[in-house]
């Protein structure tokens, strides 16, 4: 069923939800960008947004989920670039790399967020996945197919590379969250040149 036949109380009910939505993600990016992932806690956010932390939660189950969601419009555009990628192979994956380096030493609590192995955060699939089309994530999962599928490329073979790709970008987050005085580009040259 579209919003278009629906009666004037399910718009209002989905204008307020996306509202929400928005809200919250908006006040989760300011909290993060202040106060770094420690120090946010989801009735962090709900105070911010001005919605109950149970209103969150229907959205956002985990505090790893809205912070993906706070920090998606900064990976679209790189998603996008892979995906409507003509360049040379080993041009693609250069790029990739270096323009997510920079956006993960931008933004650590982007960094955080994106690793699943991070001794603070517990992850399930089917948590991380959400489905609804209000609230649009780039994750882990997304970001080493597109490695993979880069790293293919490069190599001129059809093989799966994602659980390799799985580890090159544990790896990166990992190194820029160790050395938060280093540059995206240190970064990414490093993950580089264990790539190539």
């Amino acid at each position: 069923m579209s919003e278009e036949t629906f009666g004037p109380q399910q718009r209002a009910a989905a204008t307020k939800r996306r509202r929400t939505i928005s809200k919250t993600v908006s006040a989760a990016a300011l909290l993060f960008d202040t106060h770094g992932w420690y120090g946010v806690t989801l009735d962090d956010i709900a105070k911010e947004a001005g919605v109950s932390a149970a209103t969150i939660s229907t959205y956002f189950p985990t505090k790893q989920i809205v912070a993906l969601a706070a920090y998606t419009p900064l990976l679209q555009p790189i998603v996008k670039q892979v995906e409507s990628n003509d360049r040379a192979a080993n041009v693609a994956l250069r790029e990739f790399v270096y323009e997510l380096a920079e956006v993960a030493t931008q933004c650590p609590t982007l960094a955080i967020s994106l690793l699943p192995a991070s001794r603070d955060i517990t992850r399930a699939d089917d948590e991380t996945r959400l489905t609804s089309e209000e609230v649009v994530l780039v994750d882990f999962d997304q970001l080493a197919e597109l490695l993979g599928r880069l790293l293919a490329n490069y190599r001129g073979r059809s093989d799966d590379h994602t659980e390799v790709a799985e580890l090159y970008l544990s790896g990166l987050l990992s190194w820029v969250l160790k050395h938060p005085d280093r540059t995206g580009e240190d970064a990414a040259t490093l993950a580089l040149s264990q790539l190539l």
